[in-house]
């Protein structure tokens, strides 16, 4: 859903759009070459938000935009990416997509030892993001625009008001949205 309404927002639209386990490409309508840019295969958790940042720098006119997953923001650095987009007037949409656990980390247990105690708990050990940070408070220390999205009804008004501060008062805007887990 979080795609689709991206995909929407972005109609006619110039932009790039960065995922890190974030938004996948399916439902993403993306015709332009150097359009999508998705995390090398080699790993990088963190690589997103200064990837967006490196192109928002190299083309400020184009929307940049970062998509990734709660864990994959954390390991951005992010008080140092917000401070940088701050400093440099770099102002990216940023989209969290939260379901409050590591999921790359319960992956990678999953696909290596997959008859493993920790497959087959109930709940994977140091895999949960519980209770959530409230990653708002990070983008609003440096004065970004940030929201907390609850319900896929409240999305298309929150990326409205999202791409309006990015494009309209240049700044950076972050949407913290809840998902279910995988």
């Amino acid at each position: 859903q979080v795609a689709r309404a991206l995909s929407d927002a972005l109609d006619g639209i110039e932009s790039r759009v960065f995922s890190e386990l974030g938004v996948p490409l399916g439902p993403l309508e993306r015709r332009d070459h150097g359009s999508w840019f998705q995390e090398p295969h080699s790993g990088g958790l963190g690589w997103c938000f200064p990837a967006a940042l490196g192109a928002q720098l190299a083309d400020p006119e184009r929307l940049c935009v970062a998509t990734m997953g709660d864990g994959s923001y954390m390991f951005s650095n992010p008080t140092a990416c917000h401070q940088i987009a701050e400093a440099l007037e770099l102002p990216l949409l940023i989209l969290v997509l939260n379901n409050e656990e590591w999921g790359a980390v319960r992956a990678s247990v999953t696909g290596l030892y997959p008859d493993g105690h920790a497959s087959r708990a109930n709940e994977m050990p140091l895999t949960a993001l519980k209770p959530s940070p409230d990653f708002r408070r990070t983008a609003e220390a440096s004065r970004a625009h940030a929201r907390r999205v609850e319900t896929a009804s409240e999305l298309p008004g929150a990326l409205e008001e999202a791409l309006r501060v990015v494009r309209e008062e240049r700044r950076c805007a972050l949407l913290d949205i809840k998902i279910l887990p995988d």
